[in-house]
């Protein structure tokens, strides 16, 4: 006859051999990282050259890890609604952030952006893209020389084509408006080609975008080429000169592209991503199919990502409330 005692210790034992049970298959079901379909949320919109860049770095990463990427654009307010999205995301390393140097200049320009750069973390710099100034035909000027000269002379009559979906180009022209006396003239557009297009027609004088959108034309001898407003000249155009190297070094844009993670994702997954990141990145295959998206290497150590992410946002800060720039 079993006293209270032994019923007392039978108990026991098994509730120690049942939670021992439960312990084990949770154990041997862990599996590791990545072991289903990972998200990557996009800030650019379909077929731009940075839409192309992104599904070319998408497919690699997908044989690199041997599950499915599904590369999802959701375009919207100057990119938050891609990261936010992301940022509402679970904390696991299966919901990733491909977008612009935005990330970093969004949150010192816009009301109420709803996250700080330190929200997220650098994995991969994908590649950038070098803008350039372009001027319409009836422009006088040939050169970065003669061209401030113009806009000097000009300001008040200078239209310059803006991007609406983003504030780098505002950010610009008003870099150019504190060195020439006056702000040109700003004019929004919704996308590049119409930018383009208004150029073509003379409806503006001015205005930034890459060698990918404008180029032919200047062959054409329909626009002009004046000069690159990024820290060093596009491979597109090597010939062409910085506006930086030609005395006016704050007339400097970074357009680049980049894969991102939310910062408290476990350390041990960001650093699977960016291994393998880095990998896909530095192959030479990945160079090659860079070339047709007009993209160019983001020539930075992998190591040096972040801070560089964390400089052009304190500098886009300070740019911000100098410059008096703010979206709602």
């Amino acid at each position: 006859m079993m006293t209270a005692r032994s019923l007392l210790r039978s108990g026991l034992a098994g509730l120690v051999a049942l939670s021992a049970a439960c312990t084990v298959p949770a154990i041997a079901t862990a599996q590791p990282y990545p072991s289903k379909a990972i998200q990557i949320v996009t800030s650019v919109g379909p077929g731009s050259n940075f839409d192309q860049l992104a599904r070319v770095f998408a497919e690699r990463l997908r044989q690199k890890l041997g599950v499915p990427v599904i590369l999802e654009n959701a375009t919207g307010g100057q990119g938050l609604v891609a990261t936010r999205r992301v940022l509402n995301a679970k904390s696991d390393g299966y919901t990733l952030l491909i977008t612009s140097s935005g990330l970093a200049s969004t949150p010192a320009v816009v009301k109420n952006a709803g996250y700080k750069a330190e929200d997220f973390v650098a994995l991969a710099p994908l590649g950038q893209v070098p803008f350039i100034v372009y001027a319409s035909s009836a422009v006088p000027a040939t050169d970065i020389a003669s061209f401030m000269s113009y806009l000097k002379g000009n300001v008040a009559n200078v239209n310059i084509g803006l991007l609406t979906t983003s504030h780098i180009t505002t950010m610009l022209s008003r870099k150019f408006g504190k060195i020439i006396g006056g702000d040109p003239v700003e004019i929004g557009y919704r996308s590049s080609p119409e930018i383009l297009s208004a150029l073509l027609a003379g409806d503006i004088q001015m205005a930034a975008t890459t060698h990918a959108i404008a180029g032919q034309h200047v062959a054409l001898g329909k626009i002009k080429a004046i000069g690159v407003v990024a820290e060093e000249r596009t491979q597109a155009v090597p010939d062409l000169p910085t506006f930086k190297e030609k005395g006016y070094p704050t007339l400097v844009i970074n357009v680049w592209e980049g894969l991102f993670a939310k910062a408290d994702v476990p350390s041990d997954v960001l650093d699977k991503i960016r291994a393998v990141s880095k990998e896909i990145v530095s192959d030479p295959s990945y160079l090659t199919a860079m070339v047709p998206t007009g993209m160019e290497p983001w020539k930075i150590p992998f190591d040096q990502v972040q801070a560089v992410v964390d400089q052009e946002a304190k500098a886009f800060k300070k740019d911000a409330e100098d410059l008096k720039i703010t979206f709602d």
